[in-house]
């Protein structure tokens, strides 16, 4: 099933009918649904965001579109965490749920947070706002990555780009591609890469690609390094000290990386500490930096 028809099953009925009878040049466009209580339901795209009529289009202006009702919210939040809170006490503590097809539900509410640490949040109640992230498997994205940077050996690459750029399906078909002939250690914490169910990835990420799910990067990333001797590690969206730390260990042990940063450009991913750090440690060969409408320029990096 794809992102898209996947997302729609978390919807009541109704707003179902209404997605699924926009025009397929709206829904494959879509890249996530938003759900705030009250107000206007809205879609974003690579173009901004948009409001849903009930003639099923999209309008930028929000007189006469859907406006989302308690039991929009209460439907597709249960639905999203399959009816079974106490199972998912985990996600429902980090606010988000990674959902059929790779799909990734967040929701934000009021935090319940534990009374001997105010900053550990224990679980969300009175949920307001819910937003669909919608995956999307797109064969052949990589081949342009692949064929100039990883056609010889492997080398380290670094994706950046913007919020919903396509980072993730960029690094979702390099490790399809690469899988074929590299063994590649894929880090998926938030299970949007591979959107494995239970032990089965429902994404073609290759044939020798072995995936460590909900593991906190460092972690899988040294795990990896220790167990399964990867050609190449891929890993999304890094940022923290330990992460730093779990790379630089990886690239010691002549692991190639293949990893993403949020940034509008290359210039401003140079600016961030932990991007600064591992260029200064030689960790990536070339940048390939996202831009509109999933398109990407290649960057050599001296």
């Amino acid at each position: 099933m794809s992102g898209f028809k996947s997302a729609l099953e978390l919807l009541q009925p109704k707003l179902r009918q209404v997605f699924a009878r926009l025009p397929p040049e709206d829904t494959e466009s879509i890249n996530e649904i938003r759900l705030r209580l009250g107000r206007h339901i809205s879609v974003s795209t690579a173009k901004g965001s948009f409001f849903v009529t009930e003639q099923s289009g999209l309008s930028e202006d929000p007189t006469f579109t859907l406006i989302t009702v308690p039991s929009d919210i209460e439907y597709t939040f249960k639905n999203a965490f399959s009816y079974s809170l106490h199972s998912y006490s985990k996600e429902l503590s980090m606010g988000y749920i990674t959902t059929g097809s790779g799909n990734r539900v967040g929701i934000c509410g009021t935090a319940v947070t534990d009374a001997n640490n105010f900053h550990n949040v224990e679980t969300i109640k009175y949920v307001s706002s819910i937003n669909i992230r919608i995956a999307r498997e797109k064969r052949g994205f990589a081949e342009k990555l692949v064929n100039s940077c990883i056609s010889i050996k492997p080398a380290g690459v670094l994706i950046i780009g913007a919020p919903s750029s396509g980072k993730t399906t960029l690094l979702r078909d390099t490790s399809r591609l690469l899988g074929s002939k590299y063994r590649i250690s894929l880090i998926d914490e938030q299970n949007e890469i591979s959107a494995t169910h239970r032990d089965n990835a429902e994404n073609d990420i290759g044939e020798l690609t072995d995936v460590f799910v909900g593991y906190p990067k460092s972690i899988g990333i040294s795990t990896a390094v220790r167990i399964m001797s990867p050609d190449i590690i891929i890993v999304d969206e890094i940022g923290t000290d330990n992460e730093l730390g779990a790379l630089e260990f990886a690239l010691h042990s002549g692991v190639a990386l293949i990893t993403a940063v949020h940034s509008e450009s290359f210039d401003e991913a140079k600016k961030k500490r932990i991007v600064r750090a591992l260029l200064q440690e030689n960790a990536f060969q070339y940048a390939a930096v996202l831009g509109r409408n999933y398109d990407y320029e290649i960057i050599k990096i001296d």
